[in-house]
């Protein structure tokens, strides 16, 4: 029985995108694309953010408080089995920071976080480059299929249905439109979620570098 039910939802939503596309026209085939590909991108940047949770950034402040305390085999024990490339990054700078100058070992410290957050900010404007793109794709479908149907109009001017066939344009123009705005809302989420990650993520490792160099200047 349950077999049978996911057959004929999943038919369903089969049809469902089958009229949608014949009705929406290649402006729709566009905006779908551009969907898939952008769930897919954002699907990866969620796990890519996921190994990065609170959990595994609190080990690196103890890697931190371990070093400030002396203990700097456990801090480095933290640091080596740390999932993170900004781990080895951390651990130059405790353990080179005593033979380079605080200009120098500053500078450095602020590369490598830079190359780090950069992996996580990457392709972000791609999310954001769809949902600013899609509601102007719907709108060039809707202004497509107006002119579409007004000329269908002209050509059948004086008919029965010519009433009928000016509505029938109109709704499926708007449909573009329609389709437009909700990827454009989806995505807007997306990429408010994942900024507000990176904003997160680039706070807290900046609260850890500059432990690390106030640290270095202590000692």
């Amino acid at each position: 029985m349950e077999t049978g039910i996911d057959t004929n939802l999943l038919q369903a939503i089969m049809d469902g995108v089958i009229s949608l596309l014949e009705l929406g026209g290649p402006v729709v085939v566009i905006l779908l694309i551009a969907s898939i590909f952008g769930f897919a991108l954002a699907l990866r940047k969620f796990l890519q953010y996921s190994k990065v949770s609170n959990s595994v950034l609190n080990r690196l402040d103890e890697a931190v408080d371990f070093w400030q305390l002396g203990k700097q085999k456990q801090a480095i024990e933290i640091l080596n089995s740390s999932p993170l490339p900004i781990a080895s990054d951390l651990r130059f700078g405790l353990e080179q920071g005593a033979s380079m100058d605080s200009d120098s070992l500053h500078d450095e410290m602020l590369r490598r976080a830079g190359i780090f957050l950069r992996a996580y900010s990457k392709d972000l404007r791609l999310l954001e480059l769809t949902y600013n793109l899609a509601p102007v794709l719907g709108l060039l479908g809707t202004v497509l299929g107006m002119i579409e149907a007004f000329r269908g109009l002209a050509a059948s001017a004086g008919s029965a249905s010519e009433s009928s066939a000016l509505a029938g344009g109109i709704w499926e123009a708007l449909l573009t439109t329609a389709v437009g705005l909700s990827i454009a809302i989806v995505f807007a989420v997306l990429h408010a979620l994942l900024s507000t990650r990176l904003e997160t993520l680039a706070d807290r490792i900046t609260d850890i570098v500059s432990r690390v160099l106030t640290t270095q200047e202590n000692n």
